[in-house]
């Protein structure tokens, strides 16, 4: 019973938070394999095809775990590559402007209210390049944000008997506060973006002087969408994104050092979220057949201001990549969750394969 009421107090004080719209949107520590919660100017910037799913969960030391699956999937409009003249036959892009699209949904459940929310969204984005070695890109996302409670699997102040051993009695009506509330809406969404993009020079094991590095800034919910549960009209704060992230090459040398950071405020919330993760390459492409496949392996950490420390890595094999995190709490409630946060699993599918590349640049 009293670890039921502690869950409940928990989702009560997110629900609390949800109400007078202080709540943030979900997040993944895994960002750079999300691109389309980061900035909807990230589709189709990457690869010919980009696909990722995700699975996270966290506070299972605290409540019921929130648990969040997420999914997306981005494309270049026309496959604008071009064979480089050279023994391996590789890839690199041909430097024309043009579209991107992309898609990506993710679904987030909390607490014994079953606490859902429901995203899905079309981003699109066009790219200008602006010579050999940088491009500019601006891009549209629209979608729907649906969210549903199960008001009557929680437990309210309301319900407290002093006349009952336990204190509770489920037999009394819930708190006023939902009444003429929604336990079940969904709102239109959409949001906006811009990145800039440079990359220089070779990633290969024989050379890997490469210098790359994207910065953007983002706008979601541009037209606050309804977010409250109590039909009191409230709207979901706007969340403003800055971010960045590179890949720097250490010459001569199978090791990369790829930094990133992601700047978010929605609302009273504000997160600063930074780190780096040291790339080495396992193996490059073969260069004359292909039958050998390019792999490496990236581990690293990220701080997220007042809350958590997360250790990274990423495994990459040919066209797949595996990663996996996990959120150290370091907030004040780190007292009830003995630090323990979140678990984090990207499964990632990238066409060209990051290795095959035989030049960074954009080949203007």
């Amino acid at each position: 019973m009293h670890k039921s009421l502690l869950r409940n107090l928990f989702l009560g004080l997110v629900l609390l938070s949800s109400a007078v719209v202080t709540a943030q949107d979900i997040h993944f520590s895994q960002f750079n394999q999300s691109p389309l919660t980061v900035n909807p100017s990230l589709a189709g910037t990457t690869a010919w095809i980009r696909a990722a799913m995700q699975y996270r969960t966290q506070w299972s030391a605290v409540t019921i775990p929130y648990k969040t699956i997420g999914a997306s999937f981005d494309v270049k409009s026309k496959k604008r590559w071009i064979k480089v003249a050279h023994a391996t036959e590789k890839y690199r892009q041909s430097g024309e402007n043009g579209f991107g699209w992309g898609v990506n949904v993710y679904n987030d459940r909390a607490g014994d209210g079953k606490m859902n929310t429901l995203q899905a969204n079309g981003s699109l984005a066009y790219q200008i390049y602006l010579g050999e070695k940088s491009m500019l890109a601006l891009g549209m996302q629209g979608g729907i944000l649906q969210r549903s409670i199960n008001f009557n699997d929680l437990y309210w102040g309301s319900q407290y008997d002093s006349q009952m051993s336990s204190g509770y009695n489920p037999a009394l009506p819930p708190d006023k506060a939902i009444a003429g509330g929604d336990n079940n809406f969904i709102s239109p969404d959409i949001s906006t973006g811009l990145i800039y993009t440079y990359k220089k020079s070779e990633r290969y094991m024989r050379g890997n002087d490469q210098l790359d590095f994207t910065l953007g800034a983002a706008l979601f919910h541009v037209n606050q969408p309804k977010y409250s549960y109590l039909g009191t009209g409230e709207k979901l704060y706007q969340r403003m994104v800055i971010h960045g992230q590179s890949m720097i090459g250490i010459a001569n040398s199978s090791i990369a050092l790829a930094p990133g950071f992601v700047i978010q405020r929605q609302g009273p919330n504000q997160e600063i979220f930074l780190g780096a993760m040291v790339r080495y390459m396992l193996k490059e492409d073969s260069k004359y057949t292909g039958f050998v496949k390019g792999s490496s392996v990236s581990a690293g950490g990220y701080y997220r201001n007042r809350d958590a420390f997360v250790a990274m890595a990423l495994f990459e094999f040919s066209s797949y990549g595996l990663g996996l995190s996990y959120d150290f709490n370091v907030s004040g409630l780190k007292t009830a969750s003995t630090g323990r946060g979140g678990l984090e699993i990207t499964i990632r599918f990238l066409n060209p394969a990051p290795f095959i590349y035989s030049q960074a640049s954009f080949g203007k």
